[in-house]
């Protein structure tokens, strides 16, 4: 059959182009059976091989940023930008070319992805809004037959038991900026507390809740305030909150900054004065928390860095011949990144007092 292509190889067997490729290639990932099986009907259907590649194969990898419309975390933040500052970084360095698409939990994989797997030496997922109910629709990616070359989830440890993982150690710095605010005096935490739910979110907040009890009391808990994650949503939840409210508590602890830079915006059109009246605390440490007045204090997570050990780890993987299965064979990684209090205006010390809405 003449020009036949790695695309038909892969429809007559039923296998996936990314696989037949790694089998023409001679890569490690596919099975012997399936190597063989492949090679026999590529010579069946007279296929031609075009040139092999430069030596150590392919340097092209893909920073894929996932996007679940049901979660809608990632279009609302800026904190990818940072990852991939690092990514590119990290990639230029070691003679990689970088590839980034977004993905979309909602569309057909090969739809997306199909036209570059047979090119790609490895892929870097922003997964900040993976969650488990799209577990099947991962499956591609990290399931029982995953793709031929090694993959490294960023900003999620859900699937840390199946692919190599690399995060912000959430729950510690989220135990650590309890300790703060406590350590100012602040006892009474107000929890804004997104309501679309991310493995980010998760850590923070099991870290706050644990380092209350820790500190306060096996009974100690925030009182929880639901917010939406767009900073428009979370203005107007907590204008809602502060029109029930007829005390306020200490302090208000959001989930990332722009929800921290959202309450203060809600508290400041009620006269509510940030810090004199009530502290603001962030997490994450973006560009905004020096963009409103007064500037917020926050957990730094180490953004581009999280870039940078990511393209280290895929470069470890692709230098040893691993795809995802092989990595589990040989062990995983799940490497946690530290994060650290930055102080700026947005908390002062507690005067001992209740203060109320009406300020």
């Amino acid at each position: 059959m003449a020009n036949t292509t790695a695309r038909d190889i892969a429809r007559k067997l039923g296998l996936s182009t990314a696989s037949v490729s790694v089998a023409l290639n001679g890569k490690p990932g596919v099975s012997r059976a399936t190597r063989e099986k492949v090679l026999a009907a590529a010579a069946e259907m007279g296929y031609a091989a075009s040139k092999p590649p430069a030596a150590g194969g392919s340097r092209l990898i893909c920073f894929l940023i996932y996007v679940d419309p049901d979660v809608g975390v990632v279009l609302e933040t800026n904190f990818y930008t940072f990852v991939l500052k690092g990514i590119e970084a990290a990639a230029t360095s070691l003679g990689y070319r970088t590839m980034i698409r977004f993905y979309y939990a909602d569309k057909p994989f090969q739809e997306q992805l199909g036209d570059v797997l047979p090119d790609l030496a490895g892929l870097l997922i922003m997964g900040t809004e993976i969650v488990p109910a799209r577990r099947n629709e991962l499956a591609p990616f990290i399931g029982p037959e995953p793709v031929s070359f090694p993959v490294v989830i960023l900003d999620n440890f859900t699937y840390s038991s199946q692919v190599d993982s690399v995060g912000n150690d959430n729950r510690c710095g989220a135990r650590d900026a309890i300790a703060y605010l406590i350590g100012r005096g602040h006892r009474r935490v107000g929890y804004l507390r997104v309501r679309q739910r991310i493995d980010s979110f998760s850590g923070r907040e099991e870290g706050l809740r644990a380092a209350l009890r820790e500190q306060l009391g096996p009974d100690a808990a925030p009182e929880v305030v639901p917010v939406d994650v767009s900073a428009d949503g979370a203005f107007r939840d907590i204008s809602a909150w502060l029109e029930t409210r007829p005390a306020l508590p200490d302090v208000l602890y959001a989930e990332n900054d722009f929800i921290a830079a959202s309450a203060i915006r809600a508290l400041t059109a009620r006269g509510i004065r940030v810090p004199e009246d009530l502290s603001v605390m962030g997490f994450d440490d973006v560009s905004v928390c020096e963009m409103v007045d007064p500037p917020i204090t926050t957990v730094h997570s180490f953004k581009e860095r999280l870039g940078r050990e990511a393209v280290g780890l895929l470069h470890r993987r692709i230098q040893e011949g691993k795809s995802v299965r092989t990595a589990r064979e040989t062990g995983l990684v799940k490497l946690a990144l530290s994060t650290r209090v930055v102080e700026r205006s947005s908390v002062g010390s507690k005067n001992g007092s209740l203060r109320s809405v009406s300020g």
